[in-house]
């Protein structure tokens, strides 16, 4: 049975600017940074090694659903973090491209008024999905973008993480 993989990838843009100071203004040509500076995490049966970490290997089956989500350790507050592009390495005929996904959920909010009743309110939820095609092991690189409070980019980035699929 297919199942949807879920891939929380939180970026630490505080350090990666700090480390990076001139970063690429050209989204064709982005910075490659060092793993260390991504957290992405699954659901622990999904996982092969890596977790929390820059380079998670996730298990996979052929025909599960993979679908990655970014932000910053702000969660968007100080900056943001937009994956632009994705582009396959090794293995990329192993999983269909990914593609960006826009989705309208419901989001629950705290109540300040009544804290055990939360409020509820639309947002529009945004990912990029890609179906496993055949087993091997895939590396692939990113590209994203960081963003300032005023939706201006910082720069132009890009780190390679891989996926394992097995049957």
């Amino acid at each position: 049975m297919s199942r949807v993989i879920d891939v929380s990838v939180c970026m630490d843009t505080e350090t990666i600017l700090q480390k990076y100071p001139n970063p690429s203004k050209n989204p064709d040509a982005p910075t490659l940074i060092d793993w260390k500076h991504v957290y992405m995490i699954t659901n622990q049966d999904n996982v092969v090694s890596g977790q929390a970490g820059g380079e998670l290997d996730l298990k996979a089956q052929v025909g599960d659903l993979i679908r990655w989500r970014e932000t910053s350790l702000s969660f968007g507050f100080e900056k943001s973090v937009i994956f632009y592009r994705f582009i396959g390495n090794v293995g990329n005929e192993l999983i269909s491209t990914p593609t960006p996904r826009k989705a309208t959920a419901s989001y629950a909010l705290p109540n300040p008024s009544n804290p055990s009743v939360p409020t509820c309110q639309k947002v529009d939820n945004y990912y990029w999905s890609s179906e496993t095609l055949s087993v091997g092991r895939v590396t692939y690189h990113f590209n994203f973008m960081i963003v300032d409070r005023d939706c201006k980019p910082c720069g132009f980035f890009s780190w390679d993480p891989f996926i394992s699929i097995h049957n």
